[in-house]
């Protein structure tokens, strides 16, 4: 047929030219990639005496450590992080946990958290209930701890706050333990403290009724008198007087007395009034409000 070459070529033409476009486009997008990155070098793990100089130098200058003051780093290890390692860092006798990458570039100053475990149950561990007078059911959902003093006018705050509020409001939902920290520069709180341990240590009812009666008459206490206004409380509460009196006048309820403080201290309570509520510290004779945030929340999660 005359024009079958001509359509030959158009078709033929066709194609190269579409060959040809496509060349130039699928070049075009080649060329707008942006460049592959070049592969870094891996990271090399820094060495434990390494991660040591460098945490402690960078430490000294961060907190501003004086330089006669010595900084050690112990018990450097594997993270729970994957790849990173975790260790203690000491200076002028405070001890400060860290966590640092695998080559020792960066580092975290403080405690690693679980965001998995209960923040507060590790508290509650550190304290000692173990034969301890308490108001409130056992299986009480919130338990509060109150580090205390007799003597103490914002611990008699701290008093009307739990008695006349927070276990009147909460009734069987709380159990309520109190426990000593009697201060240096309060005369009669110790010996107070003293009177109402001999006193739990016959009966636990004996001891809440000194309690209250220490609390709400502070005006009327002295060193001197302690004694006789417990003795004075404890008539019908079938306390055998002899065993307080010996109790009392030899100290043997001091050593309870000591452990609360120096447990308290551990808690970081070194004032009074100082609670524990579920293991949530609450520093200070606070008003019902505070304590109902607390209690509500703890409430809410149980």
């Amino acid at each position: 047929m005359c024009g079958s070459k001509v359509q030959v070529r158009i078709v033929v033409t066709a194609l190269i030219a579409a060959v040809g476009l496509w060349a130039s486009r699928s070049q075009a997008d080649d060329d707008a990639k942006p460049a592959a990155a070049p592969k870094s070098a891996p990271k090399v793990a820094a060495s434990d005496d390494a991660l040591a100089k460098n945490a402690s130098e960078y430490y000294r200058r961060k907190a501003n450590v004086p330089p006669n003051v010595q900084i050690s780093v112990s018990g450097i290890e594997a993270s729970k992080i994957k790849g990173a390692k975790t260790g203690t860092l000491e200076a002028g006798g405070q001890k400060v946990q860290f966590t640092a990458s695998e080559d020792g570039r960066y580092v975290i100053f403080g405690d690693l958290e679980d965001l998995t475990v209960d923040p507060f149950a590790a508290v509650m561990k550190k304290i000692d209930l173990k034969g301890r007078a308490f108001k409130g059911p056992k299986d009480a959902k919130v338990t509060i701890v109150e580090y205390s003093d007799y003597q103490c006018p914002y611990c008699s705050r701290g008093y009307n706050t739990i008695e006349k509020e927070v276990l009147k409001e909460y009734g069987d939902k709380v159990k309520f333990y109190y426990k000593n920290l009697p201060l240096s520069f309060h005369p009669y709180a110790e010996p107070a403290a003293i009177a109402a341990e001999c006193a739990s240590m016959q009966k636990e009812a004996a001891f809440w009724k000194v309690y209250s009666f220490f609390f709400e008459n502070q005006k009327d206490m002295n060193p001197q008198n302690v004694k006789e206004k417990a003795l004075e409380q404890l008539k019908g509460t079938g306390v055998d007087e002899a065993k307080f009196n010996d109790c009392f006048d030899n100290k043997k309820s001091l050593e309870r007395i000591k452990a609360d403080s120096a447990e308290a201290q551990a808690l970081g309570i070194s004032g009074t009034p100082g609670f524990i509520i579920n293991g949530r510290a609450l520093k200070g004779a606070y008003p019902f409000p505070q304590f109902k945030t607390i209690i509500d929340d703890e409430l809410a999660h149980k």
